[in-house]
């Protein structure tokens, strides 16, 4: 068998046992892999890919005095 058959094999191998898992398992397992992918990954570059939904930036606290009556 040659490397690219070996490699249509495998897709379709992986095709035909993703396509019988649930909905929820195939998010699981995609998200899995996704981690799996980014771990060696630093802080500033997992900053640089995050979506702008996902990196949260704080207000910077405004000091206040009470004031009473």
């Amino acid at each position: 068998m040659t490397d690219s058959q070996l490699e249509e094999l495998r897709y379709d191998v992986a095709h035909a046992l993703l396509s019988k898992m649930s909905k929820g398992s195939q998010f699981q397992f995609a998200l899995d892999a996704m981690l799996v992918s980014i771990a060696d990954m630093s802080e500033q570059q997992l900053c640089e890919m995050a979506p702008s939904t996902v990196i949260k930036h704080t207000k910077p606290k405004v000091d206040r005095k009470a004031s009473g009556f």
